[in-house]
């Protein structure tokens, strides 16, 4: 079967692309659709600006990862394995979003928003709405620890490997995450 792509896909692509040969905070939404053969318009009407689209780019690779967690695919060790090669295997693209957004603009603030935003949700299921403060507040700063664990490993030249890597971001759930993050894959409790 032949996969069409989307048109989010597409300027998704030509971001990236783009995204290779200049910061980002210096391409333009005209370079983005010149370089992808589209209009302005079009852009427009699947993002309000480039700052979503290059959150969109990891939210939409993230998002896979963490629905074959929360379908019980793969292991919450796997999810942090598969997501930390997302980020390695396209490093340059991602320090650049890192290092050229600020602010409202900020690539590491909409992502780890994301991710807050999936995994408290996440829990707050699973524990049929149950979920307390701690729970939630464990969530929060478990997951500001592995995005600024993730920038560290980006920007300080670590040798560590992504396998290791997510084994100590694995390692350093909370206890009252682990029977929330521990049920899938085989691990045990």
């Amino acid at each position: 079967m032949i996969y069409r792509k989307t048109t989010k896909e597409l300027l998704g692509e030509s971001l990236h692309e783009l995204a290779h040969k200049k910061p980002v905070d210096k391409i333009t939404v005209r370079e983005i659709t010149d370089n992808c053969g589209m209009s302005a318009g079009t852009f427009y009407h699947h993002f309000h600006d480039k700052y979503e689209l290059i959150a969109w780019i990891y939210n939409y690779q993230l998002e896979d990862i963490f629905l074959d967690f929360c379908e019980g695919n793969e292991s919450w060790r796997q999810a942090l394995f598969d997501m930390v090669t997302i980020l390695d295997s396209d490093r340059s693209f991602y320090k650049n979003a890192l290092t050229n957004t600020v602010g409202q603009n900020s690539f590491f603030q909409s992502a780890h928003e994301r991710s807050v935003g999936l995994l408290t949700g996440m829990i707050i299921n699973a524990s049929g709405g149950n979920a307390d403060e701690e729970m939630i507040f464990d969530a929060k700063f478990y997951l500001r620890g592995i995005s600024f664990t993730i920038i560290d490993w980006f920007f300080n030249g670590s040798d560590c490997s992504t396998e290791k890597l997510a084994d100590h971001l694995y390692r350093a759930m909370p206890e009252k995450l682990r029977p929330f993050l521990m049920y899938n894959g085989g691990e045990e409790k």
